[in-house]
C-alpha cells in the first residue's frame, strides 16, 4: 500500500513517541520492513526544518535524511502545480501547509496517517491514525 504521513506522524514516529496512533505505527513499522511505499511531501520537510530550528520538535532534517535513505519504502514528493492544483480545490482545509498536504494526498489518491482534526474532518482526503 502507498500512504502520505504528515509532519507530525513523522516526527512522532522518528521520536518514538506513544502519541503516535497505533495503526499509523504499524504502518510505518511495516513500511521499514518492505511492506508498504510513505510518501513525504515537500511541505513536511519544510516544516520540519522551521520546527526544529526554533527547536520545537525533538527531530531534524538528518534524521529525516536518515530514514530516507534506509530504503526504498519512503518517497519525497516535490511541490509542483499538480499538487498546488490538487490543494486549489480543498476548500475545507484553511492552514496552507496542511492544505498542501492534503493537497498531495488528494493528486496522489492515497490516504494520510495524520491526527490532525481539520485533516482527518476534510471530504476531500481519507485518512488513518488509531
Amino acid at each position: 500500500m502507498y500512504y502520505l504521513a504528515d509532519t507530525m506522524a513523522l516526527v512522532w514516529y522518528l521520536h518514538g513517541q506513544r502519541t503516535l496512533g497505533r495503526q499509523g505505527r504499524g504502518i510505518l513499522r511495516e513500511a521499514d520492513q518492505g511492506h508498504h511505499t510513505i510518501a513525504i511531501s515537500g511541505v513536511t520537510l519544510m516544516e520540519i526544518l522551521y520546527l526544529s530550528e526554533r527547536r520545537r520538535i525533538p527531530i531534524g532534517l538528518e534524521n529525516l535524511e536518515n530514514l530516507l535513505t534506509q530504503g526504498d519504502n519512503y518517497t519525497v514528493v516535490s511541490m509542483g502545480f499538480e499538487v498546488v492544483n490538487a490543494a486549489a480545490v480543498i476548500d475545507d482545509v484553511p492552514e496552507l501547509h496542511d492544505r498542501l498536504i492534503a493537497g498531495t494526498a488528494a493528486w496522489l489518491g492515497i490516504p494520510i496517517l495524520t491526527n490532525d482534526p481539520v485533516l482527518i474532518s476534510s471530504h476531500h482526503v481519507q485518512t488513518l491514525w488509531n
